[in-house]
């Protein structure tokens, strides 16, 4: 079903409000940053994405060139997550969640993985490691397989 034209500026400023929540965070997270995310997320979606967090499954690539992506460890599977996307939507990720509940019927503003991935980056919680230009082959051919 194809989505009006309102409801695409409706996510449009949804998404809008959510990346203002998450950029608003404190270096630590406390009740009041549950709350916040509580009010643009669901409750589901934020305990997935803080039980990633906590896990240490978000690793951060930083390219030779310098493009920062991450890998999220998921539950079902391993996703290769890229934020700041010159698009609408300014993430992606590969998994059946994000295909089916962002870009398909747009109900959601982002999956568990691109919370996950934007909270670790905010909050400095991310594995780092830098990666060869051989090893993001390797990393894209185990993804796109």
């Amino acid at each position: 079903m194809a989505s009006t034209g309102s409801q695409v500026g409706s996510n449009n400023e949804l998404l809008a409000v959510a990346l203002a929540v998450i950029e608003s965070l404190e270096d630590e997270l406390c009740d009041d940053s549950f709350a916040k995310l509580g009010a643009v997320f669901p409750q589901k979606m934020v305990i997935a994405a803080l039980d990633l967090l906590d896990r240490g499954n978000i690793i951060k690539y930083t390219m030779p060139w310098g493009r920062v992506d991450f890998e999220v460890l998921g539950s079902t599977g391993t996703y290769f997550v890229q934020l700041d996307l010159p698009s609408r939507i300014p993430f992606y990720c590969p998994c059946p969640a994000f295909s089916k509940a962002v870009l398909l019927s747009q109900t959601h503003t982002m999956c568990k993985h691109v919370l996950a991935t934007l909270l670790a980056r905010k909050l400095n919680m991310c594995m780092e490691r830098p990666l060869t230009a051989d090893e993001l082959i390797e990393i894209f051919t185990k993804q796109y397989q």
